[in-house]
C-alpha cells in the first residue's frame, strides 16, 4: 500500500525554513552592529518577531546561532558579488560597484567581532565561518584569473589580488574617511583608481 503524504507538510518546511532564514539574517545584523556579547538570544527574538523558544528551536546556542548566522551572511554576500562580476562591463567598472556596494554596508570590524566571540566558538564553528569567508575571496581570485586569461590585466596571482582588493575596501568601517573624502562614490571610485593604477607617476 502506498502511503499517503500527510496534507500540508511541504508548505510547513518552507514556512519554517522562512522563519530559520530570517532568525538567522536579523541575529547577523544585530551581531555586527553591537558585537557579539551585547547581542542576546532574547534580542534576536523579539528582533526577529517570534519567541526566544523558536531561537532555540532552530539555533541550540548562541555560538551555533553566530556560526550560522555570519555563514550565510557571506554566502549572501558571495552570491551578490558573483552577480556584479559577472556583469559585461569591464573589470574596473565591475570592482568600482562591488566597492560602492561593500562601502554602503559599514558595520563593526569582522575581526574584531570574531575575536570577540573567539571564547565561545569550537573550531569547527570558526572553521565553517572561514570557510564560508573564504568564498568571497574564491568569486574574486576566478574574475582576476578571467581577465589576466583575457589580457585585461598584468600576469600575477590572482589570489593576491582577491585578498589585496578584499582588505583596500576595509575602510568601510572609517565613516569619519568616507565623509571626508565625498562620500561613498568618490571613495570607492578613489579605492579602485589606487587598486586599478597604483600610486607609481605614469
Amino acid at each position: 500500500m502506498t502511503n499517503k503524504r500527510t496534507p500540508g507538510r511541504p508548505k510547513v518546511k518552507t514556512e519554517m525554513n522562512i522563519t530559520r532564514e530570517r532568525i538567522s539574517t536579523t541575529a547577523a545584523h544585530l551581531f555586527l552592529t553591537y558585537g557579539y556579547e551585547s547581542v542576546s538570544m532574547q534580542q534576536v527574538a523579539e528582533a526577529s518577531n517570534v519567541t526566544k523558544a523558536s531561537v532555540y528551536y532552530y539555533f541550540k546556542d548562541k555560538a551555533t546561532l553566530f556560526t550560522k548566522a555570519v555563514s550565510s551572511m557571506f554566502q549572501r554576500i558571495t552570491g551578490r558579488v558573483e552577480e556584479l562580476l559577472q556583469s559585461t562591463k569591464g573589470l574596473e567598472s565591475r570592482l568600482y560597484e562591488v566597492t560602492l556596494e561593500h562601502l554602503k554596508r559599514p558595520h563593526i570590524d569582522f575581526e574584531t567581532l570574531l575575536q570577540e566571540a573567539g571564547s565561545s566558538l569550537s573550531k569547527d564553528h570558526i572553521r565553517e565561518i572561514r570557510e564560508s569567508e573564504q568564498d568571497i575571496h574564491k568569486a574574486l581570485e576566478n574574475i582576476f584569473k578571467q581577465a589576466m586569461e583575457n589580457g585585461e590585466i598584468v600576469t600575477t596571482s590572482p589570489l593576491l589580488l582577491a585578498h589585496a582588493f578584499s582588505t583596500v575596501t576595509m575602510i568601510r568601517n572609517k565613516t569619519e574617511l568616507i565623509t571626508e573624502l565625498g562620500g561613498y562614490e568618490k571613495t570607492a571610485r578613489s579605492l579602485v583608481d589606487l587598486f586599478w593604477t597604483g600610486i607609481a607617476p605614469k
